[in-house]
């Protein structure tokens, strides 16, 4: 490994609880809160989870390139419990805080899909089903302080220090980890003897540290994604510090622009076995195996589940007149607002329910009489009508730029970086904290090809001379890699194919394949290393599930579907002639 990249890590941790606070409040239904142009709630993986966005913008002049990085931060507990320590190889301009719509949003855009094209071979007896032959069928959704004076302090350099977004944020660096230690300790931070022991040893590779504590008043509904933007030759996860205070399996999601494809070192890169994957129920098992295929792998890979150009993400977190300001500064009375603030397609979530409860809080009375704020704000228009002058004072101005300021400038900076790309990859793994001994490094490789987030399946109904409906008919899968799956219906679930339900097939022993296919060992140029492969046995295992869909007669059901289909067509082409020649008569 080059030495210069050894050098030029960033590293995120996430400590606490990971858990987002408050989400019930986003999916209520039923006025403000239920409007279909916003995005409702975190994202799913990350009840769980930790999310890192990269930006890396190569150096014209050929020094090290300038990193932006988004760490989005999940948190349940009480606020002044919360403290956030993050090691950094370089020393970052001050810290600025990002939004969790970034997230939201490029999961939606980048999350695998598994999608199955249905057709027909030879001719369908009609039945009650619900999937017709031909046409595409998507696979079903699956189920984000008073400032103090800079400088050295008892051995510890303290570059900045002030509020940023809901923080007290200070970057730190020392040569000393017991200095260090009775900073954070004297400053309200928690340091366990397991953390104590692992930042020494991020004190002994000279790191810089960014350290969070959530201003007084604030509430964790108030903690968005933290940014850092510093200059260093690669960006790595330190997943050592991760590991005191995560969760068994906890998932990693990492999202990289740069110039091509990113790769992990230190850990492998790994493909899923594709025959495994539920295609028929929408690849719902999906995090079952690569949970599997990490943990094949020896607990440290990552897998890609994009990798394309940047442009998916055009215009899909920002675009001049998405968000008519001017329209919010103008509204007179809080209903207006609202309903300006409604055609907009900003998060219905905590962030912004935070920013309701600022500028239109609810009236004392309604408080008292038990009125929750979801019924409020949905009703707000009812509410203002009947009770005006128990209402606050209103400022619209100062809401439009709160709401630029935290919500839509954050939004229009990453758009741009978006837009700059080139490229985006992102890989994904879980991992639990006895695995994470070493932190994963990430590097560029232009040699490697693109991954698609839409992965297409085509299904065919072997129906032969209507001797099936697409409720019995035997199913023959073609998958991406090119390899086939035959199945047959299963029996003890009656008619379960025709309205495409759990276990309508007989898998057979194709769940106990491997769910690793391949693990490489990247570099910056080439394919890498193999280290795993186990595309042999998969095949095997394949060969051997089809051979079971042979009938009695040791016929293959392919075969009697095509020799079914060759009697419809000999019919067609007698029906025919016969026309041509009564014609000519």
């Amino acid at each position: 490994m080059k030495a210069a990249i050894r050098r030029g890590m960033v590293c995120s941790l996430l400590v606490g609880a990971l858990v987002a606070g408050r989400a019930e409040v986003a999916r209520a239904c039923g006025g403000f809160f239920c409007n279909p142009g916003g995005t409702l709630g975190p994202l799913p993986v990350a009840q769980t989870g930790e999310n890192v966005l990269f930006f890396v913008s190569p150096d014209p002049a050929g020094g090290s390139p300038k990193i932006e990085a988004h760490i989005q931060i999940f948190y349940t507990g009480q606020a002044d419990k919360f403290s956030w320590v993050l090691p950094i190889d370089a020393q970052p301009d001050p810290p600025d805080v990002g939004s969790d719509a970034i997230f939201t949003t490029l999961d939606a855009v980048t999350r695998p899909q598994f999608q199955v094209s249905y057709h027909d071979e030879g001719v369908c007896k009609s039945g009650p089903e619900i999937p017709g032959g031909g046409g595409t069928m998507a696979g079903l959704p699956r189920a984000a302080p008073p400032p103090s004076v800079n400088g050295a302090t008892g051995g510890v350099d303290v570059s900045f220090r002030g509020a940023v977004g809901p923080f007290d944020a200070a970057v730190i660096h020392s040569t000393d980890p017991a200095a260090l230690k009775d900073w954070l300790v004297t400053n309200g931070y928690v340091v366990s003897d397991d953390a104590f022991r692992i930042i020494g040893a991020y004190v002994s590779e000279n790191k810089y540290f960014v350290a969070l504590k959530l201003l007084s008043g604030k509430d964790v509904t108030a903690i968005r994604p933290i940014v850092l933007r510093f200059n260093a030759d690669a960006p790595c996860i330190p997943l050592r510090l991760t590991a005191i205070a995560a969760l068994a399996d906890l998932r990693v999601n990492l999202w990289v622009v740069a110039p091509h494809r990113t790769v992990p070192q230190r850990y492998q890169e790994i493909l899923l076995n594709e025959a495994k994957i539920d295609w028929l129920q929408g690849g719902g098992n999906y995090d079952q195996l690569l949970k599997e295929a990490a943990n094949e792998a020896g607990g440290d890979a990552f897998g890609v589940e994009y990798a394309g150009t940047s442009h998916v993400m055009d215009r899909k977190l920002w675009y001049d007149g998405l968000y008519n300001l001017a329209a919010l500064r103008t509204a007179a009375t809080p209903p207006a607002f609202l309903a300006a603030l409604g055609s907009m397609p900003f998060a219905r979530d905590a962030k912004l329910l935070a920013l309701l409860e600022k500028y239109i809080p609810e009236p004392k009375s309604l408080v008292d009489k038990g009125i929750d704020e979801r019924s409020f704000y949905n009703q707000l228009a009812f509410y203002w009508q009947m009770i005006p002058d128990e209402f606050a004072p209103f400022d619209p101005g100062a809401f439009a730029d709160e709401l630029d300021a935290t919500l839509v400038k954050p939004l229009a900076a990453a758009q741009a970086l978006f837009d700059q790309g080139p490229y985006l990859t992102r890989l994904a793994t879980f991992i639990s904290p006895e695995e994470m001994t070493k932190d994963p490094l990430f590097v560029f490789n232009a040699d490697l090809g693109d991954v698609p987030a839409v992965r297409q399946a085509d299904a065919t109904y072997e129906c032969g001379l209507m001797a099936y409906s697409h409720c019995d008919a035997p199913l023959r899968l073609n998958l991406p890699d090119g390899r086939t799956l035959r199945f047959l219906p299963d029996p003890s679930v009656q008619n379960g194919a025709c309205y495409g339900a759990p276990g309508a097939y007989q898998r057979g022993d194709i769940d106990n394949l491997p769910s690793l296919a391949t693990a490489w060992d990247r570099a910056d140029s080439g394919p890498g290393t193999v280290v795993m492969d186990n595309s042999k046995m998969i095949t095997t295992g394949i060969d051997a599930h089809n051979a079971g869909t042979e009938d009695g007669c040791g016929c293959a059901v392919r075969g009697k579907a095509a020799r079914g289909l060759g009697v419809v067509l000999a019919a067609l082409a007698l029906a025919a002639s016969l026309r041509r020649r009564r014609q000519r008569r």
